[in-house]
Order: structure tokens, then C-alpha cells, then sequence
């Protein structure tokens, strides 16, 4: 059995193509810098975080498959191969998996980058655009059972920032988050204003039945 490969969506590089991951070059993420110079001081002045968190740029990356050496090598075997990793993967939209880091998944647009080959070796180099951030293959929801009493809860929440969307039960629904009151009928709801940050959010909610909330956790 192969240690590791990985999957586009639904797509495994060894057990549906038959392709050995020989090598993956992830990017690291990388901040949108603003700095501004000021004329006749020392330095610049740092607007990075001007509008809020500090955002990211799109990362690339690359998953270099091999050919099985076991396998036909031919220039006829080559060619059919070529023409298949194109047909599965060229320009999709994946969801990409790395068997060695499998909480989590890039979203992004994969593309034959190029082709390596010799009398020993056929080789493609995939390359992804992806989001900066790498998300949890699950997204977090915790529910709350309310009561007329208001109470205050604490929610763990990842790197990237995210507005939940909050599920409510029934009506007159109260919760309050960073000093500000908002009010919710049953059903599915999503606030701007409520957004958690990385770390633990405060939210303290009263009312009946219950409330979940629900989002996408991600990391750098």
C-alpha cells in the first residue's frame, strides 16, 4: 500500500491513476502588504491591517506524479496517459487532499503544468491555484440549548475569520456579540456583524429551544 498521495476531489494520484507522488511544493501564503513611504521621516508607514485582519494572496502549488516504473513505459503507454491526467484534471476546479495531512483541503484550479520524461521516467507536474487558506474537511458546528436567562458561551474558532450561519430554533432569539444586541427569528441566519476571529468569541444568548452555529474553519 502507497503512503502517500493525494486526492483532486474525488480523484486519487495512485489507487485511480496509477501514479506515484514523487514530490509537492506548497507555498506559503502571502500577506497583501501596503506600506506607504513618507517623505522627509524615517521608514514607511505599515497600512497592512488599515481595513482589518491582514489578508492573502492566492498560493500555488505543485504535485509532481510518476509513472508506475513497473509499468509500460512505451511512447504509446506515455501518450495514453498523457491524454488521461489532461482529460481529469486539466483546468478543474478541485478540492485537493494530501494523504499526509488529511483534516484538511485546498480549493483551487488544478492545471497540467508540464511533462518530464526520459527512457526511465514519465513524469507530470500539476499545479494548483489555490485559496490561501487550507480548509477543515468539516465545518464546525456547536448548538446551544437557550433559556430565558441569558448565558455566555465561548466558541473556538481557527486562523481565518468567518461569519457563522446561525440556526435558530424558534423566534426571539436574543444573542449578543462584541457589546452589540441582535435579534433572530427561526430559521437560517447570517450577520456581517457577527464574525469570529481567531481564538475564542464570546457570545452570550438567551431565548428558547436552541441555537447552532455553524462555519468553515481555516488555517495558514
Amino acid at each position: 500500500m502507497i503512503e502517500t498521495g493525494v486526492f483532486f476531489n474525488d480523484i486519487h494520484s495512485f489507487y485511480d491513476l496509477n501514479l506515484i507522488l514523487s514530490a509537492v511544493e506548497i507555498d506559503p501564503a502571502s500577506p497583501k502588504t501596503n506600506y506607504v513611504d513618507i517623505p522627509g521621516a524615517d521608514g514607511s508607514l505599515d497600512l497592512t491591517e488599515a481595513h482589518g485582519e491582514v489578508k492573502y494572496s492566492d498560493r500555488t502549488h505543485k504535485f509532481t506524479l510518476t509513472m508506475n516504473p513497473a509499468d509500460d513505459l512505451s511512447e504509446a503507454a506515455w501518450e495514453a496517459k498523457k491524454t488521461e491526467v489532461s482529460n481529469r484534471l486539466n483546468g478543474r476546479a478541485c478540492r485537493i487532499t494530501l494523504d499526509k495531512d488529511p483534516e484538511y483541503y485546498w480549493q483551487g484550479r488544478c492545471a497540467v503544468d508540464s511533462y518530464k520524461t526520459n527512457k526511465r521516467l514519465r513524469q507530470f507536474v500539476v499545479a494548483a491555484r489555490v485559496r490561501p487558506y487550507k480548509f477543515k474537511q468539516n465545518e464546525t458546528s456547536v448548538t446551544f440549548s437557550l433559556s430565558s436567562t441569558a448565558k455566555t458561551v465561548s466558541i473556538q474558532n481557527s486562523r481565518r475569520s468567518v461569519c457563522p450561519v446561525i440556526t435558530c430554533t424558534n423566534a426571539n432569539t436574543k444573542i449578543v456579540f462584541n457589546g452589540n444586541t441582535f435579534n433572530f427569528n427561526a430559521g437560517q441566519h447570517q450577520n456581517l456583524n457577527i464574525r469570529f476571529i481567531e481564538g475564542i468569541n464570546q457570545v452570550t444568548i438567551s431565548g428558547t429551544g436552541q441555537v447552532t452555529f455553524t462555519y468553515q474553519e481555516g488555517d495558514l
